[in-house]
């Protein structure tokens, strides 16, 4: 009863979606993970199924992929209306904001590259995990195909081992400035108001096929690499794209946020419970098996690309502070720290920066991998 009850897919992200949903309404000292405790649930229910009764829990990716686009393509969309008031006063700043965070987490892997030379392709799968980039994990990964000896495996390992503390690093950070900077959030930017009453399917169907498509398209940046948006770069452009237009050919682009907004948390509910499901038994088994020396990488890498983007954000580019966490997280393409920043603020224009930063923080990463990997 019990394997059968496991082996079914929609009943655990179910169960992990109301067990999560329960204990992120529990406060530490004011900090809470709301959402996110869904994704810490589902990490436990994968550890104990594979560890106590021999059951491999994995949620189909077709799951996982809807779940996705609904998250991305709602969230571009509430964010488009205000994507370019942000620009016109942000500017360049924000492609400064993702070459200052992917680089000091580019810098600290290169350290602990030269510290530890053995364990380089590991070392390199800390800093996308650390930064919770599963597109720069992609590139990766491309990136060892081409190698002479086959590194995968060890990139996979580093990834999964810095994914849990680049989470919490993220998660914290933005639950912690939420709180702080309540007040402030609002001030210096005049968002606009939404006067919208309609939802459309088709239109909404055209945002998410054309965003995969986008996703898809790749071009040469290395002999060993290629840059693609993949499905969440494509599926956001594709949103703040169709977004900022409103109406092609008697079709409306123009979306009420609330519809979006119930979308949204359904398919980011869906989108952390399938990630814990997924990796959580591979992720506790490799930090147990290979020791606590990566762990410790992830989480410095991720605390100092947090802390050196806030920096620079902060008081040199003088960002408002609603649109720098949203940056931060866009700078380290993060869509579970994008979700805990939404909820953090109870402003969906966070996710106007995450837009703003993510494409330039995706090249940028892509790039310093490749250097990690010319270097090792």
């Amino acid at each position: 009863m019990l394997r059968e009850l496991l082996s079914n897919s929609l009943l655990l992200i179910g169960i992990c979606i109301i067990i999560g949903h329960l204990l992120g309404t529990l406060r530490i000292k004011h900090i809470k993970l709301g959402s996110s405790a869904i994704l810490f649930c589902g990490l436990f229910i994968s550890y104990m199924g594979k560890a106590k009764l021999d059951i491999d829990i994995k949620i189909d990716y077709v799951l996982f992929l809807v779940s996705l686009v609904g998250f991305i393509a709602s969230v571009g969309l509430i964010a488009a209306k205000n994507i370019k008031v942000v620009i016109n006063k942000y500017g360049y700043r924000f492609i400064i904001l993702a070459f200052s965070i992917t680089s000091t987490g580019a810098v600290l892997t290169s350290i602990f590259n030269s510290i530890f030379p053995k364990l380089n392709s590991s070392i390199v799968g800390t800093y996308l995990g650390a930064l919770t980039s599963s597109p720069g994990l992609a590139s990766a990964l491309e990136i060892t195909k081409s190698m002479t000896s086959n590194h995968s495996a060890d990139v996979g390992l580093g990834y999964s081992i810095a994914y849990i503390p680049g989470v919490m690093v993220v998660i914290l950070f933005a639950q912690i400035i939420g709180r702080k900077y309540k007040e402030e959030v609002y001030e210096g930017i005049k968002f606009i108001e939404d006067e919208v009453k309609e939802f459309h399917i088709l239109s909404y169907m055209i945002v998410i096929v054309v965003g995969m498509i986008i996703g898809k398209l790749s071009l040469k940046v290395t002999d060993s690499a290629s840059l693609s948006l993949g499905v969440t770069g494509g599926v956001l452009f594709s949103a703040l794209f169709f977004g900022n237009l409103k109406k092609i050919y008697g079709l409306s682009f123009n979306f009420n946020s609330n519809h979006l907004g119930v979308i949204r948390d359904i398919s980011l509910s869906m989108f952390l419970a399938i990630v814990g499901l997924n990796y959580g038994y591979d992720a506790i088994i490799s930090i147990s098996k290979h020791g606590v020396q990566l762990l410790y990488m992830g989480l410095i890498t991720g605390l100092g690309s947090v802390f050196v983007g806030f920096i620079v954000g902060k008081y040199v580019l003088k960002i408002d502070t609603i649109c720098l966490v949203g940056g931060i997280c866009g700078g380290m393409t993060s869509t579970p720290g994008l979700a805990a920043a939404i909820e953090a603020f109870d402003s969906d224009e966070v996710a106007t920066a995450y837009g703003a930063t993510y494409p330039f923080a995706l090249i940028f990463m892509i790039l310093f991998t490749n250097l990690l990997f010319i270097r090792s």
